[in-house]
């Protein structure tokens, strides 16, 4: 007797998709010529859009652990793409801030953004690519309560 394979649907779809669209990020990357990888182009597309926050509040927005977004924030300081101060309020915080030296670089990331958004909804019409946006945010808010529910003492 045969076995039905199980019925995951949308969940492996949308993990696969998100392997094929960091593929896909990486290549552009690659031919915008930042010199970061992923990880690093990511971290400083955050800090664009969520100037001066805490470490720990980017690395909580990002999803990864401190210690992950640290080795980025390492190599992107390094480069002298953002700074990192004390926070006025916990001198024992850092705040995230970028450098003008970070400008053309997240331009170029933005147009890697915009290659793969194009490629990848390059089949929907405006209303379907609003109603995907749309059902992906709440697939991610409803993970987001259920990961709050688990992390409660």
């Amino acid at each position: 007797m045969t076995r039905p394979g199980p019925n995951v649907g949308v969940t492996m779809l949308v993990v696969d998709l998100a392997r094929m669209l960091r593929r896909r990020f990486e290549a552009a990357l690659a031919e915008v010529e930042t010199g970061l990888t992923v990880g690093e182009a990511r971290t400083l597309f955050y800090v664009w859009r969520l100037p001066g926050q805490r470490q720990a509040a980017l690395a909580d927005a990002m999803y990864v652990e401190p210690m992950t977004l640290v080795g980025y924030l390492d190599s992107l300081e390094k480069a002298g793409l953002i700074n990192r101060c004390a926070d006025p309020r916990d001198k024992r915080a850092k705040l995230v801030e970028l450098t003008p030296l970070a400008d053309p670089l997240l331009e170029r990331i933005g147009n890697a953004l915009t290659d793969v958004r194009s490629t990848a909804l390059s089949g929907l019409d405006d209303q379907d690519k609003t109603t995907l946006e749309a059902l992906l945010q709440t697939m991610k808010d409803s993970l987001l309560l259920d990961a709050a529910k688990w992390k409660q003492p």
